[in-house]
């Protein structure tokens, strides 16, 4: 089987798109040849960043085919689109491809299957009838300007109408669909107008030998100033940004501070963190490598992801089976991975006593931390890993190539 894997982001833009579609390629089998295309990025804000040493990693059945490049800006995501309406319907031809697996940045929105003659499947990570109300309750809970939100989210609420037009125009039943959660796939059939039978729930996956308790010592080697901080290590790992609760975390740290000892590290691309009087205490590294993450991850030892809106975020899975004890909100698909005080706490999103109590219980409550970080481990092993995963996706692909 020939497959097309187009996607906005890969590697080594290791955000949740880029990961998804750079795992899922390593880990399909031998026998399905993937053509990725995508834009090649070489900086990250202000990080210079080279993907091809990550080329040689890849397996043989994987070819990366750079469609123009990716910026810091929201319409790199159209020009990559104009570039796949001219650029796909001779790849397809020329690579005899037999199935066309995009992402929903709609890489394929001026593309026809039915003229292409080419199943389309496409990921469902981000259901933007439910992420521009969560930005805007985010940036209120906040109490941030909807003109200072960080530069991806501020454009999602200008373009929030063109988003949804766009939307409402590419989700159609001549396309078929991976929704990475039960939720998601509720949340397309409640805002688009597609047929249940077209919308296939395969939960995304992790790397469980990538990612593991056992990291530690290189932490020593990438992050030497955080391995000699003595107090407990929280680590919020994705974009920085209103949606995601960075700026609730931030509002909750003098709480925390006034009942324990702990150290707070951001990680991530997206806006900066507001002033606090707790400098001391907080450490923000900007952009990480999606490569040394597993140290970073190894070092901390609570994860908290106080998220407005997901899906399935990947960064808690890759926590997760870093064997640390996780923080997340109960929103979207968050519920159907974590079981509240056995593999991980549930938070209610936007709520700052929430998640002060939720970390100082765990930072105070040593056996309590470890019994959760071990059931978050054996979650993440039995049931989301990417080798599972991919093979659930193959037999996707099959169906609908027989199907059509």
């Amino acid at each position: 089987m020939n497959v097309l894997l187009l996607t906005s982001e890969f590697y080594p833009n290791s955000l949740g798109i880029g990961t998804y579609a750079t795992e899922l390629a390593r880990h399909m089998a031998d026998d399905v040849a993937i053509h990725v295309v995508t834009p090649k990025r070489t900086q990250f804000g202000n990080t210079r960043i080279n993907g091809d040493k990550a080329l040689e990693k890849l397996p043989k059945n994987v070819c990366v085919h750079y469609l123009g490049t990716a910026r810091d800006t929201f319409m790199h995501y159209f020009y990559f689109q104009l570039a796949c309406q001219r650029y796909v319907p001779s790849f397809v031809k020329k690579h005899d491809i037999d199935i066309i697996h995009s992402q929903n940045t709609m890489p394929d929105l001026f593309l026809s299957p039915k003229r292409l003659q080419v199943p389309v499947i496409t990921t469902i990570h981000t259901i933007e009838g439910e992420r521009l109300p969560a930005v805007r309750w985010a940036a209120a809970c906040s109490g941030i300007r909807l003109s200072k939100l960080e530069r991806s989210e501020k454009m999602s609420v200008f373009l929030g109408s063109s988003l949804y037009a766009a939307g409402h125009a590419y989700y159609t039943n001549s396309r078929h669909y991976i929704a990475v959660s039960h939720w998601t796939k509720d949340q397309v059939l409640r805002h688009q107008n597609v047929a249940a039978e077209r919308v296939q729930v395969i939960y995304n996956g992790v790397d469980d030998m990538m990612f593991t308790p056992h990291n530690g010592h290189l932490a020593d080697e990438h992050f030497p100033g955080l391995v000699d901080i003595e107090d407990p290590k929280i680590l919020f790992l994705s974009r920085v940004t209103a949606s995601k609760g960075a700026y609730m975390l931030m509002k909750a740290i003098p709480r925390i501070l006034r009942e324990v000892d702990a150290h707070f590290i951001f990680a991530g691309p997206g806006g900066k963190l507001l002033e606090s009087n707790n400098q001391n205490s907080t450490t923000e590294l900007g952009y990480v490598d999606h490569c040394i993450t597993p140290s970073l991850y190894a070092l901390a030892d609570i994860f908290i992801l106080p998220s407005f809106y997901e899906n399935f975020p990947l960064s808690l899975l890759e926590a997760m089976a870093s064997g640390r004890a996780v923080i997340a909100s109960n929103v979207g698909g968050i519920p159907e991975l974590i079981e509240h005080r056995h593999n991980g706490f549930l938070v209610q999103p936007g709520s700052i006593e929430d998640i002060a109590c939720a970390t100082t219980t765990l930072i105070r409550d040593d056996r309590l931390r470890s019994t959760l970080g071990h059931n978050a481990r054996l979650t993440v092993e039995d049931r989301f890993n990417w080798g599972q995963v991919a093979a659930r996706v193959l037999d996707y692909y099959e169906c609908v190539v027989n199907e059509n």
